[in-house]
């Protein structure tokens, strides 16, 4: 589409459209001053965050600043405020021209999660003393005026006023000198800003931008980012309008629609081809690249969005969407040109994937207009339905029709350049091995391990560790049903007037009673109304119900569409959308961020478990000098394995340096007391990968390895991001991994561990266990943990409450398993939490204050209401293990557990290292028991009559006798016996870990990740 001129229009326009961008992320930084939390927080002060630029000393020169933007892009008359001050002061008010495109991107990143007024909430508010920044659900972080961070000191304040200004100016120098072309001056102008890492993202997510209870969830760079993409989408939306887009209009905020872009491609695919681990993480790499290069496009280039969500395999952009009201006579024929924009764009990230030599199609798409982001999970969903075909539209690659050599062991499309070597790969394959390796050797995975021989344990073994939240479900919104924006008696109780007349509502009756008062009013639109007014500030600018329904309710929630309801069940959706938490954009870019920073955090953790150990050597290189009698020509960059001893060792050879760098366990080769010097003049056969012949190396010296390859950690991170995790770690380290993630969910997602499941699968391995089947088992365990997309019923079996924490105990129908959870019902000044701490129930009727009902009739009850012989509805999390011995056991079926029973299973082993008096005592016990039980059970596996409670008794007396366990020891170890938590503790620890009881300490954790 060479002709198509609005890529064009937007390159002229990108200083303009980034300009809008970076009002964005900076119309709120007012609210990063300290003085902002104290003033919302009780303690009196004047400080107005909106005219924060006012009081410094010289004032901010906003104006000054970017000035140049207003003269280089002369708009519509009615574009441009009086002054770049006003985008500061109004951005909460209703404008015209770009100050009203701002204004609607806040309005959507921003006003909507207050979903109430400032003036009849001030009960939600926090005081100075306890100034809470919570996760996005409902952890506190930290107490912001108790324990500041660095921002919210006077030296952080004005570091951050040196970094705006610097920000400013080079976007005047990029926008007025800058070279067109200069993609990448713009890119790492962004990058070094709201990237990953950067500065900008980094001091935002310190701090609040709304400080009540309970949207303190929502970082002020989570609602500045959002908001500044949307007011860039709509700027560059106005922008390709041209003279038909209505600057003049007061209602830009209420019109103003978004759409999404989604660019997708089949990584599942290369991962479930790659031979070796190299393999995928190259082509992870060059995916990655591929990704960069369309965020480049979308985010630099043509201006045109922002980045809101990325995982492995997709990445979603805002775009320009149609007004409400459109009267499709505007640019080129009456709208934006969605159908051509996704044809051009489709070419070019072809070209993209074409260039970095990608065997499969990328996905892009569009999608319908919006006034929120609740329809990017379905967006996400569609792209991978699509590309799980790997080929699902035509694309040809170059050489795919060579006949040439043999197919490419790892793409299988094109040739290789043996004819002889089956295990060749093409050149594209080969690089991608080779670009990791460059990328390695250049420090570029920071003190992470790319090696697999480096990872092994003392046994040789492996452990592939696969974790996910399930966030999607949160990020379209339906999982926040249960969640409260306030309670509907509370808010009754403290608003007994409203526009001085006394509040409607029934207090006894409260829900029923708002119910009934909403659905009486749907026979005629009162903008006045006390009730509406005062639950949604938004209500008094609307002009019917069909308007402010579609607003409040169809774009924020899976919900049907006024016209095909009645008036009761469209009462009900006001009746829960008012009081609900809404999807807002801010929301659910928190929650994807909340998501992927649990992982960062935990893979921070996993290094340091991997890499404690007794012995130094154990996470130490040495580069080792040939001596003049090794024998033969090395290939450089080439990996050499062979044994020492007992030991295996792999080594790679440099040429530059004619050395050849250690890249395996060296605590296999060498003692703790040992020093590097003992290798001296040691003879070792090497074999290169590919090869059968070996030959000898003497070492001549052995020295440290210098910089970035000295040390490092044994993991190995397959995929990051908020819907997976995946990381490779030593096998002896990943019972404790486990252990840790564990504990960091149950404490982190206590209040809503119902509704945010953890799933973990361990792949256990040996080290020279083909990739290919490693992998196949991982996404078989995925696909196994991830298949539960309804909500189960356990039964209440008790519920105490005390010290603001409620204990649950739950059981499932067939009581066979039992849950213990706790879950904090209290804020941390003292208050209850009315917000978050819900559970579905199976009772259809509201019988507590608290409750409320869905729609559908789904109830939710507070969890301190819950009630022996209560039916609750939670989302399981699991837990899979496997040991690969063999390659086959990926086709054999995985038992999946309760997440629950893995700190059982572990104390298990610990009660047995306390008391078993050796391991061949402990073995013999138990092949005592196991002979017994199969003798009295048929070859199904079901007992015989009587069977299991007189194998019960035995076990009870092998116990005893044998490893001389007592009271409620032998009751908990004949209670594990019989539900099979004994038999998967002691095969994980003996037969996988090798673990050994006579010397397992008693508490805490071994250097090595064991327990002590």
């Amino acid at each position: 589409m060479t002709g198509f001129q609005p890529p064009d229009t937007l390159r002229q326009h990108r200083p303009l459209l980034l300009a809008c961008e970076a009002i964005g992320w900076l119309h709120m930084t007012g609210k990063a001053k300290i003085d902002f939390l104290r003033g919302h927080g009780g303690q009196k002060n004047d400080y107005e965050y909106e005219k924060w630029d006012e009081i410094e000393s010289p004032a901010f020169p906003w104006d000054d600043q970017l000035k140049w933007v207003k003269d280089n892009f002369t708009l519509n008359r009615d574009a441009w405020p009086a002054t770049f001050t006003e985008y500061i002061r109004k951005h909460t008010k209703r404008d015209k021209g770009l100050l009203g495109l701002l204004q609607a991107g806040h309005a959507m990143a921003s006003g909507i999660e207050k979903n109430l007024p400032s003036a009849t909430a001030k009960y939600l508010g926090q005081d100075v003393t306890h100034m809470w920044l919570s996760t996005a659900f409902g952890h506190p972080a930290r107490n912001l005026l108790a324990d500041p961070p660095e921002l919210l000191t006077e030296s952080g304040w004005k570091r951050l006023l040196e970094q705006i200004v610097q920000l400013l100016t080079v976007l005047q120098q990029l926008g007025k000198n800058g070279s067109p072309n200069d993609i990448d001056g713009w890119w790492r102008w962004r990058d070094e800003a709201v990237g990953p890492e950067g500065w900008l993202r980094k001091e935002f997510s310190s701090t609040l931008a709304e400080t009540r209870l309970p949207n303190n969830d929502v970082t002020l760079f989570d609602q500045s980012y959002v908001a500044a993409a949307l007011f860039k989408s709509a700027a560059a939306g106005a922008i390709l309008e041209g003279s038909s887009f209505p600057w003049s209009s007061n209602g830009l905020k209420q019109e103003t629609r978004w759409r999404l872009l989604t660019v997708g491609i089949g990584a599942d695919h290369y991962e479930a081809r790659a031979v070796k681990i190299g393999d995928w993480t190259g082509a992870r790499l060059a995916l990655d690249e591929f990704f960069i290069n369309v965020c480049k496009l979308v985010e630099a280039d043509l201006a045109v969005g922002s980045l809101l969500y990325r995982d492995g395999e997709t990445c979603v952009f805002s775009f320009p969407g149609e007004r409400f009201g459109h009267d499709k006579q505007g640019y080129r024929g009456g709208d934006l040109q969605i159908a051509e924009w996704q044809d051009w764009l489709a070419e070019q990230i072809d070209g993209y994937a074409s260039d970095a030599n990608l065997e499969m199609p990328p996905y892009c798409s569009i999608s319908e207009p919006s006034r929120s982001l609740v329809g990017m999970t379905a967006e996400i969903r569609k792209a991978r339905e699509t590309m799980v075909v790997p080929v699902f539209r035509d694309w040809r690659i170059p050489d795919q029709d060579s006949s040439k050599g043999h197919v490419c062991p790892v793409c299988l499309v094109r040739r290789s350049p043996s004819v002889t070597d089956k295990q060749m790969p093409c050149a594209p394959c080969k690089a991608r091995r080779t670009h990791r390796l460059d990328m390695w050797l250049e420090g570029k995975f920071g003190s992470d391990t790319i090696w697999i021989s480096e990872v092994a344990d003392a046994n040789d073994r492996v452990a592939l560790v696969t974790m996910n939240l399930d966030i999607e479900p949160w990020l379209d919104g339906t999982r926040l049903d249960a969640l409260r924006t306030q309670a509907i008696s509370e808010w009754r109780k403290f608003n007994p007037i409203l526009k001085n007349q006394p509040n409607p509502i029934d207090p006894s009756t409260c829900c029923d009673s708002l119910f009934q008062y909403i659905k009486g009013k749907l026979q005629s639109f009162d903008k006045t109304d006390p009730v509406l007014s005062n639950l949604q500030e938004g209500y008094q600018h609307e002009k019917d119900w069909p308007s402010f329904f579609s607003k409040i309710v169809e774009d924020r929630a899976d919900s049907p569409q006024w016209k095909d309801i009645d008036e009761s069940v469209r009462a009900g959706w006001l009746t829960h959308q008012l009081f609900r938490k809404l999807a807002s954009p801010g929301r659910i870019y928190r929650f994807e961020r909340q998501a992927e920073d649990f992982f960062k955090a935990l893979l921070a953790e996993f290094r340091d478990i991997a890499a404690a150990d007794r012995n130094r050597w154990r996470v130490r290189r040495l580069v080792l000098k040939p001596d003049n009698r090794s024998s033969g020509s090395w290939e450089d960059r080439q990996t050499y394995g062979g044994r020492y001893g007992d030991a295996p060792v792999s080594l790679l050879y440099r040429e530059q340096t004619e050395d050849f760098l250690t890249i395996c366990n060296l605590a296999r080769l060498l003692k703790p007391e040992q020093d590097k010097d003992c290798l001296r003049g040691i003879t070792l056969e090497l074999k290169a990968d590919d090869s059968v012949d070996a030959k000898p190396l003497v070492v001549h010296s052995a020295a440290d390895a210098a910089d970035a390859l000295g040390v490092y950690h044994p993991v190995i991170p397959l995929d990051l991001s908020p819907v997976r995790f995946r990381v490779l770690l030593p096998l002896e380290a990943a019972s404790a991994c486990v252990d840790r993630a564990v504990e960091a969910w149950r404490d982190q997602f206590a209040r809503v561990w119902d509704r945010l499941p953890l799933r973990v699968g361990v792949v256990a391995f040996p080290r020279m266990t083909p990739f290919q089947a490693v992998i196949e088992a991982a996404r078989t365990i995925e696909s196994d943990l991830d298949g539960i997309q309804k909500p189960e019923t356990w039964r209440v079996a008790g519920c105490e409450t005390q010290k603001g924490v409620t204990t649950l105990s739950i059981k499932s129908l067939d009581h066979r398993q039992e849950i213990l959870q706790t879950i904090p019902i209290r804020v941390p000044d003292g208050r209850e939490d009315v917000f978050y701490p819900y559970l579905a129930v199976e009772d259809n009727q509201v019988r507590f204050p608290l409750d409320f009902q869905h729609p559908n009739g789904q109830v939710y009850r507070h969890a301190k209401d819950l009630r022996s012989g209560d039916g609750v509805l939670l989302y399981p999390s699991l837990i899979a293990t496997v040991f690969m011995d063999s390659t086959a056991r990926r086709f054999e079926p995985f038992r999946r557990r309760q997440l629950t029973e893995w700190p059982r299973m572990r104390d298990l082993w610990r009660l047995m290292g306390r008391h078993a008096p050796s391991q061949s005592a402990l073995r013999g016990a138990w092949s005592e028991i196991v002979e017994r039980r199969d003798a009295w059970q048929g070859a199904d596996g079901t007992w015989f009559e009587g069977g299991k409670t007189a194998w019960l008794d035995f076990a009870r007396a092998v116990f005893h006798e044998r490893l001389g366990v007592r009271g409620a020891c032998l009751e908990m170890l004949v209670e594990a016996a019989g539900d099979g938590l004994l038999d998967w503790s002691l095969e994980w620890h003996m037969s996988v870990l090798k673990e050994q009881v006579s010397g397992l300490p008693v508490r805490g954790r071994t250097q090595t990740g064991g327990d002590r």
